[in-house]
């Protein structure tokens, strides 16, 4: 039946261009969609979502990118925001290293204090974490029936439209889709098909901030072009940035520009750098990752056993020390490096150092925030506008700082070794107490009974108690030494003691090795600003790889998807409305909404008729199925021109006859459809003295294959040879064709088997 369903936005909402964040509200059970942040990392946008963070039950996650899932640790760490997470393979394993790279690159820059790397590792913990492949349907928990479903998205490897279904209400959520097929993905539109699990939903929730996108360039003739200007600059004597994320679109820029190294064989010519400080985790991640992938990717793997992400032309780094020092690295070389609107990370500090050069080059190729570092310098005249750039670096201390900073150190130390040497003197007081308790205790044992454990006494200790030796007895073999008598005891607690030492001081060598490797790495440093005043010598050229549907493409997917009820999020207000026009020209939707942030709408459908408060429905898989014999009452039927009254149209499900009720008159009705006034059938229940009753209907499909392991499972002893099941060697079924239906047959001996076989049978169908 249906659910209380309500969706409020709390950040990303319609009219803006902001990271998506939504609330959604089935009955009692609070699901967070997204959780993303801008490149700024604003607290204000958060705001919202700080009121509600602790109410909340689910988090889906539809991309790895900061843009997704960016404000994910903090939210977690800082605001308390509960739930457990959910999201495929990729999602998982990407969204991580895209947080660990935005932690260095910050780090590096500034006393960054958002979040730290434990509250990155708390919202990826398995315990956190619940992967799904795609089109795994997966029930959650405590959550009274609601099924989520991830499906392919397109954009970003392991990108998602989750289908959220609770008994009749069905949710779509598509943010950010790419319909076309790429060198490493399958688009949202398998061969230009949409999935049938994702049509006629009763809500669709997607976003219109790319609905005024032109159509793109064929993806050939864009490679081409793009390539074709990196290698211009190159022969020019330039060296290019291309600004990218951390291991999202990135990949796809990675593939293009092997292959085409490839086919050149430019790789002694120009190098080609792929640089952030987590390049080797996104190479190895995105090799394991190929069920994700594209048919094409997949298919050369399993039959040439080639992972196209052993990339042949591509270097990898993670530091600017392992960049100089990189072996064959030509003179003029290609690095691709995060971030993507060069706020953080090593594109910074590159496109600082190479601005001034009009033979270098700046490639951008995503959309960027605005007010970030990117946006400014898509907007710039090369050769003639200047940007102020605010760049932090950490330096080492000198001199005055450095000695309070090691005093600081110091007294540290110290404390920690006070604390230490009291914890252990407690230790020793509480040992020696209880070392005296036992003491106490022996005293008051009585002299001990020398027949107990006789076998470890030795002849002597017999005579002295006055016993002499009997069956079984064996006297235990004594070592001596120059010293006398050995005690094993002894020895063996001597020895334990002198490997113990040994260990500690191998321990101390291997730790003060250590200690002076993470010195000699790890100096004590400051975050020092710099305000810059950059000269953009260098060109500037973009090149459109975010990887969206344009506008025209996502009318299309709306079409096919064919929701009862459509709501817009995250668009300037022009998106908005270019969209919400087309809905009302061009699509049969019961609903059309586009609330802004924290404006909470109700999505609850409109059932609550007599008609569907009296079905006694059924649950089959996931459909509720009921028998219904009603009415439809047509009204303004045109009868010879003239208007009629209410005319009553008999109907019974599954048959289709149909019957007209005439009047007294025994002229056949003419049924004329109305040019400007629309007719509206109502379904009426049918009365009972009215009712003729139906035979009884057996809905469903068994396979005797798979009721074999249903009586297996009931303790029979099953075989299933030429077709027919036998049960016990008493009861036995088979399937037949009679007069075109299928039927199942049972026969046997009258028998508590045979009732027991025919029960579990019926189980197997809703009768209706």
């Amino acid at each position: 039946m249906t659910s209380v369903i309500k969706f409020t936005p709390l950040c990303g909402g319609a009219g803006q261009i902001t990271p998506p964040c939504y609330l959604l509200e089935i009955d009692n059970f609070c699901i967070l969609l997204d959780c993303g942040w801008n490149a700024k990392l604003d607290i204000s946008l958060l705001d919202e979502l700080k009121k509600v963070a602790n109410k909340v039950d689910a988090i889906l996650l539809t991309y790895p990118d900061t843009e997704h899932i960016g404000a994910l640790p903090y939210a977690i760490g800082k605001l308390g925001l509960t739930g457990k997470i959910y999201g495929t393979t990729p999602i998982h394993k990407m969204g991580q290293i895209f947080m660990y790279d935005l932690y260095t690159s910050r780090m590096a820059q500034e006393e960054f204090d958002r979040f730290d790397l434990d509250e990155v590792d708390m919202c990826f913990d398995q315990s956190r974490f619940k992967e799904l492949s795609y089109s795994q349907h997966y029930e959650i928990p405590d959550s009274d029936g609601i099924i989520i479903t991830p499906y392919l998205a397109g954009h970003m490897v392991g990108g998602s439209v989750w289908r959220i279904a609770k008994e009749s209400d069905v949710i779509v959520y598509a943010v950010d889709i790419n319909h076309r097929r790429e060198s490493h993905l399958e688009g949202f539109l398998q061969n230009g098909l949409l999935s049938p699990e994702l049509a006629k939903p009763t809500h669709l929730i997607t976003d219109a901030l790319h609905i005024l996108d032109p159509p793109p360039q064929k993806k050939a003739d864009k490679d081409t072009a793009m390539l074709a200007q990196l290698r211009k600059s190159l022969r020019d004597g330039g060296n290019i940035l291309v600004a990218t994320d951390t291991a999202g679109r990135v990949l796809e820029l990675l593939l293009t520009i092997d292959q085409y190294w490839s086919q050149h064989r430019l790789g002694s010519a120009y190098s080609v750098v792929f640089f952030n400080s987590v390049t080797y985790y996104v190479r190895e991640f995105a090799k394991s990752q190929l069920e994700f992938m594209s048919t094409a990717a997949s298919s050369k793997f399993e039959q040439k056993n080639e992972n196209i992400f052993n990339f042949r032309n591509i270097k990898i780094c993670n530091s600017f020390k392992q960049l100089e020092e990189l072996p064959n690295l030509t003179r003029n070389y290609v690095v691709l490096a995060s971030s993507k609107d060069l706020e953080t990370g090593f594109a910074k500090d590159l496109f600082i150092q190479w601005a001034n050069d009009p033979k270098n080059m700046v490639m951008l190729t995503d959309n960027m925030d605005e007010g970030t570092l990117g946006d400014q310098l898509s907007k710039c005249q090369s050769g003639i506008d200047s940007i102020q750039v605010t760049h932090g670096k950490r330096v080492e201390l000198e001199g005055e700082e450095l000695r309070e900073y090691e005093e600081t150190i110091q007294r540290k130390k110290d404390e920690e070794k006070r604390l230490e040497e009291e914890k252990r003197l407690q230790e020793e007081k509480a040992n020696r107490k209880e070392r005296m308790d036992v003491d106490d205790q022996e005293e008051l044992i009585t002299k001990k009974n020398p027949l107990l454990n006789r076998f470890d006494m030795h002849r002597s200790d017999f005579i002295n108690e006055h016993y002499i030796p009997m069956f079984p007895f064996t006297e235990p073999i004594v070592k001596w030494d120059e010293y006398g008598e050995q005690d094993e005891e002894l020895l063996n607690i001597a020895k334990e003691l002198k490997d113990q030492k040994d260990k500690e001081m191998k321990d101390d060598v291997v730790m003060e090795e250590e200690n002076k490797q993470e010195e000699e790495e790890t100096k004590p440093k400051k975050i020092v600003t710099f305000n810059t005043m950059v000269k953009v010598n260098c060109s500037v050229t973009r090149f459109d790889y975010q990887g969206c549907s344009d506008g025209q493409s996502l009318k299309t997917i709306i079409q096919k998807i064919a929701p009862t009820n459509l709501i817009l999020v995250r668009g300037n207000q022009q998106c908005v409305d270019e969209l919400l026009d087309f809905a009302k020209k061009s699509l049969r939707v019961k609903g059309l909404f586009s609330p802004a942030i924290s404006n909470q709408i109700d999505l609850t459908s409109e059932t609550h008729d007599s008609l569907i408060k009296s079905l006694n429905t059924s649950k089959l898989m996931d459909y509720e199925i009921a028998y219904i014999e009603a009415k439809v009452h047509i009204e303004d039927i045109i009868l010879n021109g003239a208007t009629n009254a209410a005319t009553p149209l008999a109907i019974t499900s599954p048959t289709t006859s149909t019957a007209i009720t005439t009047t007294n008159d025994s002229k056949a009705l003419t049924v004329v459809q109305p040019k400007e006034k629309k007719i509206i059938p109502l379904l009426d229940i049918m009365p009972v003295e009215e009712s003729k009753g139906h035979n009884v209907s057996f809905v469903g499909d068994v396979k005797l294959s798979e009721f074999k392991d249903v009586l297996t499972r009931e303790g029979f002893q099953v075989q299933f040879d030429k077709g027919i099941l036998s049960c016990n060697g008493l009861v036995y079924l088979w399937r037949e064709e009679v007069d075109g239906n299928s039927c199942i047959n049972i026969d046997g001996v009258m028998s508590e088997e045979y009732y027991l076989v025919k029960e579990l049978l019926y189980s197997q169908f809703k009768i209706l």
